[in-house]
């Protein structure tokens, strides 16, 4: 239906044998792959350039069914080449998964400049129920998601290199036949669900799914802000709590079931991540790059490096 819908927009061009749409609007200007690789399980591909900020809700006819499931893997690249960037209110990463349930209420929005890339997988609840949730090979905790009526949206960063090959096999599947190779793109949307249930199950997500998506969105902007201080001392729990109007120890709860760690050790890691980087590409004293990250003390920086790196700073010289 989403197809056929498409297809119909006099601002649409079609090729058929390819199954692509093309469009190039004042708002925005890109491509759409579509494969349905078997009955109720769709693989879809779009590009696209963002000439303007646009944003919108799914409408939903009440006289159709609304019952199909959405993964995605988003790629979006910006102008900042950061991992996340925000407008206004709303905070875009640049590499996530994300999960909608039929029929679910959600605001998409792409900002003006950025370049997206997003490989979807559609499939019915029937295709669901005969090839998930009923599947012996399936983990409670994949169940759980499809069952729990308080889950509608998910969104989270995925491992860019457990996903950098399935990535690296659907753009060439799409971009290089003159029309679908539905044995191989078969073969690779069946891979993508493994390890879209494999990163479930990574995020412990019956612990996670605790939070509301309110509390969610509060502790990734959280998240943003640690990162956007990392040239700094830790802020300490009790200004981050009062900066975000969150019980201290609800910010340690939740962060935690959120990103697997304290907030302190979170913050700390991804220093130490950024102190790698900025040794390798660097010709400077560990004693100057550990006051760039806000230690007085040199012994400390190397001992939080070595725990992170199991090097010490020096041994990269």
């Amino acid at each position: 239906m989403i197809v056929k819908s498409c297809i119909k927009m006099p601002f649409m061009k079609v090729d058929e044998e390819r199954q692509m749409l093309y469009s190039d609007t004042p708002f925005v200007k890109g491509e759409f792959s579509y494969v349905e690789l078997e009955p109720g399980l769709w693989i879809m591909n779009s590009t696209m350039l963002y000439k303007n900020n646009v944003s919108y809700r799914p409408i939903y006819d009440k006289m159709l069914e609304s019952n199909y499931y959405c993964v995605t893997i988003s790629l979006v690249e910006n102008k900042f080449n950061a991992d996340f960037y925000e407008f206004d209110n709303y905070k875009v990463e640049s590499h996530s998964i994300t999960f909608v349930k039929p029929a679910t209420d959600f605001l998409f929005c792409h900002f003006k400049g950025s370049k997206e890339k997003m490989y979807i997988l559609y499939f019915s609840e029937t295709w669901a129920k005969n090839n998930i949730m009923n599947s012996p090979s399936i983990s409670i905790g994949v169940k759980n998601l499809f069952s729990n009526k308080s889950i509608e949206v998910l969104n989270y960063i995925y491992d860019k290199k457990e996903f950098s090959g399935l990535i690296r096999n659907l753009s060439y599947y799409f971009n290089n036949s003159p029309k679908p190779n539905l044995l191989e793109l078969k073969k690779i949307t069946y891979h993508f669900f493994d390890l879209f249930f494999s990163s479930l199950e990574k995020r412990d997500t019956r612990e996670s799914f605790k939070l509301s998506l309110k509390e969610q969105m509060k502790i990734e902007k959280i998240e943003h802000f640690l990162k956007g201080n990392l040239y700094n001392k830790f802020p300490g729990i009790e200004i981050i709590s009062d900066k975000f109007n969150i019980a201290p120890s609800t910010l340690k709860r939740s962060f935690k079931l959120v990103y697997g760690t304290s907030v302190f050790k979170y913050f700390q890691n991804k220093q130490m991540d950024l102190a790698l980087d900025y040794f390798k590409s660097h010709d400077t004293m560990v004693k100057d790059v550990s006051q760039i990250f806000g230690y007085e003390n040199v012994s400390k920086f190397s001992s939080a490096f070595q725990k992170r790196h199991n090097m010490l700073p020096s041994e990269i010289k």
